[in-house]
């Protein structure tokens, strides 16, 4: 099955209606870094002194193996480029932080905002925990029971895998756990005015994938540490069905209504364009 993209756009209810309205537009750009740049258009656009009140929210696909890289990660001392070219990954860098991700086989989400009704405390920590929420509770109608990291065993497992330059080598506050292993790996940028929260949602792991697409790196028994849609419910699910029940959970939990409507052409060409820009290749 095609990956698909699934952009909701809440805004800030009328007086007369009782919740956030999200129009849901259904469309793929075509590669990861396009993707990956229209989550960086979104938080522009949020995040403009002109802008309206705004929340953007996504779920996607890779027509591709893409290894993401952190905005501070320096492509040199962590992409193996000769590996990744004979294995046909990709190579693109996002707006977040964080370590690499090897988008492969997953569900992405993003959720892009600058509503303080939708996150009144807004807070790194609040923002996080309340997306966290959502996505705990969409997994929970799939049918899996998930748990939040809390700051012991972040502490714990990032001293563990410190010098890893994978994401999902390590755990921190507010990710979601199956069984105490990392199903969803998340990273946050802010703005002024705007917030961006995205991250990977595993339907299968390839780690010899990711270990070779990565320099110098010995992952060891990551493997056993990652946790999949495929592990937790005994095989992979439907990309659609994932995005199903993640909508509901999101729709739970931030008391939105989402419907239907088209991406807006603009904002697409914007985010096809600076995705060509996001494409790395060794210098």
């Amino acid at each position: 099955m095609a990956p698909a993209d699934a952009i909701a756009q809440c805004t800030t209810p009328a007086p007369d209606q009782a919740e956030p309205f999200c129009a849901l537009v259904l469309e793929q750009l075509g590669d990861g870094a396009s993707n990956l740049a229209l989550d960086e258009s979104l938080l522009h656009r949020v995040s403009a002194e002109s802008a309206g009140v705004e929340t953007f929210l996504r779920f996607y696909g890779w027509p591709e193996p893409t290894l993401s890289l952190g905005m501070a990660q320096q492509a040199s001392r962590v992409v193996d480029f000769g590996y990744c070219r004979r294995h046909g990954v990709a190579v693109a860098r996002r707006a977040t932080g964080g370590k690499a991700v090897l988008h492969h086989r997953e569900v992405t989400y993003s959720l892009i905002s600058n509503d303080r009704s939708l996150f009144p405390a807004w807070s790194i920590q609040d923002t996080y925990r309340k997306i966290s929420a959502a996505l705990q509770q969409g997994l929970s109608l799939l049918g899996i029971d998930t748990t939040l990291a809390g700051s012991a065993t972040g502490r714990r497992r990032n001293n563990r895998s410190h010098r890893s330059h994978a994401c999902f080598a390590s755990t921190f506050h507010h990710e979601i756990l199956f069984a105490g292993k990392k199903l969803v790996g998340s990273a946050q940028r802010r703005t002024l005015r705007g917030v961006l929260q995205h991250g990977s949602i595993l339907l299968d792991f390839d780690p010899s994938l990711l270990q070779g697409a990565l320099r110098g790196q010995n992952l060891g028994d990551l493997a056993s540490n990652v946790a999949t849609l495929r592990s937790c419910l005994g095989k992979a699910p439907e990309f659609s069905a994932v995005v199903s029940f993640l909508l509901d959970g999101f729709r739970q939990v931030l008391n939105a209504r989402i419907e239907p409507r088209p991406l807006d052409s603009d904002i697409r060409s914007e985010a096809e364009a600076l995705g060509r820009t996001r494409l790395v290749s060794p210098k």
